[in-house]
């Protein structure tokens, strides 16, 4: 049986086939929103600044294109939970720098649980499928079912 391919490719996923449909909103069960608001705790930052952070704090797990991390940049604004400015920029335009604002930090800081029980559950799954994948390998279940699959019983 072939694995089944990353899903991806959704509304506003804008990564391809390493990130889910949606606007992996914190709030929502992602975890654009939080990454926004962790890379924010080290200071403030700018919207490219913040993919580079993210990616770094994430190993590379979360995507962070840039169009999605400037909208939920907008909408944590509206929001209240950061602020930004204009900064002049040296050798080109302005630049809006982005500031976590107290509210920003204590929702980041109520995020925390959901974060961890989010944690636990993918390490409950990882496990349940390495122990069905190496039953599965040690009974040949899994070579009669692609034999049948492919036809050359």
């Amino acid at each position: 049986m072939t694995p089944m391919p990353a899903r991806g490719g959704g509304r506003g996923s804008g990564c391809g086939p390493r990130c889910g449909p949606g606007r992996g909103g914190g709030r929502r069960g992602g975890l654009l929103e939080p990454a926004i608001l962790a890379a924010l705790g080290t200071g403030e930052a700018h919207g490219y600044d913040l993919v580079g952070r993210i990616d770094e704090l994430t190993g590379g797990h979360v995507c962070a294109d840039p169009g999605g991390v400037y909208r939920t940049l907008r909408r944590l604004e509206e929001d209240g939970l950061v602020v930004s400015d204009w900064e002049e920029g040296e050798a080109g335009p302005q630049r809006r720098r982005y500031t976590l604002t107290a509210d920003g930090l204590e929702v980041l800081a109520g995020s925390v649980d959901g974060l961890r029980a989010r944690a636990t559950a993918f390490g409950a799954v990882a496990d349940a499928a390495e122990s069905a994948a190496g039953q599965a390998q040690g009974s040949g279940k899994a070579g009669d079912r692609r034999t049948k699959e492919e036809g050359s019983l």
